[in-house]
């Protein structure tokens, strides 16, 4: 039988049992030198430390002295709009301002429109009150109507005679008018016929004093168109005033009454020419 092996010591092959009772030696650190790495990221600790601190110092002051001028730039802000609510202010006192002008303008206008309107209407009737008194006073009777006889011009040696008033106040006549104003000898029937065809007036008188011819004749002529005064025996009453299709008997002259006629139908014949039968 073979004999037991021995156990080999314990502990590392190759390593020493410490003694009993005494601890290793811890070996030692080297000592760091001033180039090693961490050296150099210490230093660079402490710059950024010191960076940041002063960059925090910095802003600091920026802050504080960014605050006045915050503060001005926020009253220059409001001065500016204090500015701008005056200048709106002032421009809608001016459109107020104008606002009021153009309505009392406007009220003025009115007045001025209606108190022109207003007495234009009284004056018309006041001149249609004159008229009709002075007709009253002359014996005039109403203006009468009549059928349109019609408008064929005459042949140059044809006469007609068969006109359905007297005076006559429509149908044929001949192709030229006579000229506005006052005759002492009257032109044909047949020619004054043309006149009122235009709108014209046409004064036939008979028995007149020669003073009152002479009143006529001044009347006839102070109109700038549209008027004649003629004699004709063959009317009935001593003042006959034709127009077209329309005629007034009076028996008397009064030139008012005379003028009420023409204002009432001066212009109405079928051609219009621009006849106006205004005075000078």
């Amino acid at each position: 039988m073979a004999p037991p092996k021995k156990r080999p010591p314990q502990g590392r092959s190759g390593q020493k049992r410490p003694p009993q009772g005494r601890k290793p030696q811890q070996a030692r650190k080297p000592a760091e030198s001033k180039g090693s790495p961490k050296s150099a990221a210490s230093g660079d600790a402490g710059k950024a430390t010191a960076a940041e601190t002063s960059a925090a110092a910095a802003g600091t002051a920026e802050e504080e002295s960014a605050a006045p001028l915050s503060k001005a730039a926020e009253e220059r802000k409001a001065k500016r709009e204090a500015a701008r609510q005056e200048r709106i202010a002032v421009a809608r006192k001016r459109q107020q301002a104008k606002r009021r002008k153009q309505v009392v303008v406007a009220i003025v206008l009115l007045v001025a429109v209606a108190g022109g309107t207003w007495f234009a209407i009284q004056r018309s009737q006041g001149q249609k009150a004159a008229f009709a008194s002075a007709a009253e006073q002359a014996g005039c009777g109403d203006i009468e109507s009549f059928e349109d006889e019609g408008q064929r011009h005459l042949d140059p040696n044809e006469q007609f005679a068969d006109y359905k008033t007297n005076p006559p106040t429509s149908g044929p006549h001949r192709l030229q008018p006579a000229p506005w104003g006052s005759y002492r000898e009257a032109p044909e029937r047949e020619t004054l016929v043309h006149n009122l065809e235009h709108g014209g007036i046409v004064i036939f008188y008979k028995d007149l004093t020669d003073d009152q011819v002479d009143e006529l004749d001044e009347f006839a002529d102070s109109h700038v168109d549209g008027v004649i005064s003629a004699p004709d025996p063959d009317i009935e009453k001593p003042i006959a005033i034709a127009a077209w299709r329309h005629s007034q008997q009076c028996d008397r002259l009064n030139t008012k009454a005379v003028e009420g006629f023409i204002q009432e139908r001066c212009n109405k014949g079928p051609e219009k020419v621009g006849v106006t039968c205004a005075r000078d």
